[in-house]
């Protein structure tokens, strides 16, 4: 018996810094060292934060109840 769904991918959250509003981005865990090189290669602060879409709606519950 084969399984037709695939493991969840792990997504990680990248905030590029420095500007008025920062760019933040959602990728996979095997494009995280690419957008740390590139920020790297550009002069450019980023932060890199594990994301859990199931985290992220929690925190969007709580705000809309308050």
């Amino acid at each position: 018996m084969t399984s037709s769904t695939r493991p969840a991918a792990r997504l990680y959250q990248i905030t590029y810094l420095g500007g008025a509003e920062p760019d933040i981005v959602t990728v996979e865990a095997g494009e995280v060292a690419a957008a740390i090189e590139h920020a790297g290669e550009h002069g450019m602060q980023i932060l890199v934060r594990p994301y859990s879409h199931l985290l992220q709606e929690a925190e969007t519950g709580k705000e809309a109840a308050s």
